[in-house]
């Protein structure tokens, strides 16, 4: 009898279990009320924005529109937890209709939500924000690198910056640089609901009065800045041309000199690139010298190529090189201080929020304000149950963007053709990277059609 009522009761546990899968699985109803929020009090209606959500576990993507009345409806969606972006675009005619002045271009509202769970029907207000455009943009960005035993690995990395205005503009004094942020799935105390650093809680934290230590700052691992001759005008950038910023500025295609007695090779020069005419490159040999003149060893890779200006470097908080994070969990920056009081080289430094206890060796990150930021790219892996939370306030970036070939396999990201005007390219910048980045079978450092997308 004993082993009979067991069995029974297993029975009964079993069958239970199965009455409840379906209701794990149903479909639900997932409705997102769409508000606009305009620093102007404009009355802009959210009709016809488009909203995207992505199941953080499959990567299975949803997308509607907003209907008249505010609303964008998912009839049926698998459960499950969520990313969500929603972008707006008023064109320039009625922008200058609703606000009464004059706009170039159109403008774009977006927001987004990085931890979205959908488990029952479901409605989720979101407000649209403007987001910050700028005339200097990342064009390409190459993070990836290339094959690590024939191409030449994380070593032939570069960014790309474009004058996306019909002005000629200086980069001299630009800074750019990389956003530290959490890198794993871990709850605590010291995260937001996103799963992401709460800045608040850093220790020492401190910020201007009415600001939000988590959307109003950047927090980076590292700054960097395009040296100046004090004339500001040494570094022209044509409208519509860019400038190319290499981790090492050689012929990654051929073998070259390391800092040691081995030289770099590869054996398949077809999935690197030249890198050898690069505007600038970053080089940190100098500013890892110790200053006590103890013994110091030069990074094995990290050549200086005599013939290519080098950045400044302001901040570091670890590493020996210019590394982008080849798996996508990264977000870069390009931030001008020119027309404000802002010091870069005086702005405040914060360890991450659990570490609860700062010494000399603590590594640190660099406050920056988001005003000052002119583009911002967020970055992410192709695999979507490899994702980390979202790093950069909606505000810089609503989006984010990868290659779908990952990790080390010579593509690059490329922001989109949105017009030509006059043979100028303006590229598309909507703040949303997802929408505004393409991508390259190969990276691109020619600048000509061919290092394009439409």
């Amino acid at each position: 009898m004993k082993f009979n009522s067991v069995i029974f009761a297993f029975l009964i546990f079993t069958l239970s279990s199965c009455q409840e899968v379906p209701e794990l699985t149903r479909a639900v109803k997932f409705t997102v009320e769409a508000k606009v929020k305009s620093d102007e009090n404009l009355q802009i209606t959210t009709e016809g924005a488009s909203v995207t959500i992505t199941n953080k576990t499959n990567g299975s993507t949803y997308q509607t529109t907003v209907q008249a009345d505010g609303k964008a409806v998912f009839e049926s969606v698998t459960p499950g937890s969520y990313t969500l972006s929603a972008t707006l675009s008023i064109t320039a005619e009625k922008y200058m209709e609703l606000a009464g002045y004059y706009v170039e271009d159109a403008v774009n509202f977006s927001g987004s939500s990085d931890n979205v769970e959908v488990f029952d029907d479901k409605t989720l207000p979101i407000e649209l924000i403007a987001g910050k455009t700028g005339n200097l943009v990342f064009k390409q960005i190459y993070y990836v690198g290339s094959n690590v035993a024939t191409g030449a690995s994380f070593r032939d990395v570069f960014l790309e910056i474009y004058n996306n205005s019909n002005q000629v503009l200086y980069a001299d004094s630009l800074y750019f640089g990389q956003v530290i942020g959490i890198n794993n799935a871990k709850v605590s105390e010291y995260n937001l609901e996103s799963g992401q650093y709460d800045w608040s809680k850093a220790v020492g934290m401190s910020i201007d009065a009415g600001k939000d230590a988590n959307v109003d700052y950047i927090y980076a691992h590292t700054l960097f800045r395009i040296p100046s001759d004090g004339t500001g005008k040494k570094h022209p950038i044509q409208p519509g041309q860019s400038i190319i910023i290499a981790a090492t500025a050689v012929d990654h295609t051929n073998s070259y000199e390391s800092n040691t007695s081995a030289p770099v090779t590869v054996t398949d020069p077809a999935l690197t690139v030249n890198l050898n005419l690069a505007y600038f490159e970053v080089n940190l040999i100098e500013f890892l010298r110790p200053t006590d003149n103890s013994a110091h060893t030069p990074y094995r890779f990290d050549v200086d190529n005599i013939s290519v200006p080098n950045v400044d470097v302001l901040h570091v908080s670890s590493g020996n090189d210019l590394i982008l994070n080849a798996l996508g969990r990264e977000a870069i920056f390009i931030a001008d201080t020119r027309g404000t009081d802002i010091n870069m080289e005086s702005l405040k430094n914060y360890a991450t929020p659990e570490v609860r206890s700062i010494t000399a060796e603590t590594k640190t990150y660099r406050q920056i304000p988001a005003s000052i930021i002119v583009d911002a790219v967020e970055l992410q892996h192709p695999v979507a149950s490899s994702r980390v939370p979202k790093r950069l306030p909606t505000t810089l970036d609503a989006g984010r963007t990868f290659v779908p070939g990952g990790q080390y396999s010579s593509q690059s990201l490329v922001r989109k053709t949105l017009k030509i005007v006059n043979g100028r390219r303006i590229l598309k910048d909507s703040n949303n990277s997802e929408a505004d980045f393409g991508y390259l079978q190969k990276a691109d450092v020619s600048k000509s059609a061919s290092s394009f997308i439409d």
